[in-house]
């Protein structure tokens, strides 16, 4: 072959590397590339939010992970004033925010006394307390008169009709040091003696039995100290 002949190109002769459907096809591929850079540039921005893309587990920059907040409540029964119910209920704040439940627990608990104004709140002495929100401040031997031992003691509240209460508690009835004082004549305010004496009732103070309120105070101590006046966003009593 003569070194200055040269084929002569044809429509044919390039058809293995590009023939007439490539353009749509190429106009396709480049559609579904862009469509795919777009849907992974959504997911990260979702991913990067905290939003349904990353699976709702985000961090809460203003969150306090660890901390800690609970709540005693007094759950009244006015059909049966000393059947009443307390319950314990901490919650732990998690990283993105969130409260997640880490301790309840509830007892058998009374207030007031027999006599017609057990549920009258605003009887001084004699019905049970108001309801509303309270401070409270621990005691593992409270050294009182007539009350001793563990104990929670509560800030006052004023009654509907305006009339403050003072000197409430959650207690038990023991001796000092939690002991129980020997049996005698009669009720015993250094001795529980339910059910032959009903010690759930009450001077307008929470009553519980020496196991509840043991239960109660080793629930407490999980995440706060005794003596310790704390915030109500820390930890309060509930009465409703």
């Amino acid at each position: 072959m003569p070194p200055s002949w040269h084929p002569t190109p044809t429509r044919t002769s390039y058809r293995w590397c590009f023939n007439r459907h490539m353009p749509r096809v190429l106009r396709v591929l480049a559609a579904v590339l862009l469509a795919g850079g777009l849907a992974l540039a959504v997911v990260g921005a979702s991913s990067a939010t905290g939003g349904p893309g990353g699976g709702g587990g985000g961090h809460d920059p203003a969150a306090h992970p660890g901390a800690v907040k609970a709540q005693i409540t007094f759950v009244k029964r006015p059909a049966h004033p000393w059947k009443s119910l307390i319950t314990w209920v901490a919650r732990q704040q998690q990283g993105d925010g969130t409260w997640k439940m880490v301790a309840h627990d509830s007892w058998r608990a009374g207030s007031g006394l027999p006599g017609g104004s057990a549920t009258n709140s605003c009887v001084k002495g004699h019905g049970w307390l108001p309801n509303g929100r309270y401070t409270l401040r621990q005691y593992d031997n409270y050294a009182g008169i007539l009350i001793h031992g563990r104990a929670f003691r509560l800030s006052d509240k004023r009654c509907p009709n305006g009339t403050l209460r003072e000197e409430l508690f959650i207690h038990t009835e023991a001796a000092a040091g939690n002991a129980q004082c020997a049996d005698g004549p009669g009720d015993q305010i250094c001795r529980w003696e339910y059910p032959k004496v009903n010690d759930y009732t009450s001077h307008g103070c929470i009553k519980m039995s020496p196991s509840a309120i043991l239960a109660l105070t080793r629930d407490y101590h999980r995440f706060f100290k005794p003596g310790v006046l704390y915030p109500p966003s820390r930890v309060s009593l509930l009465v409703r």
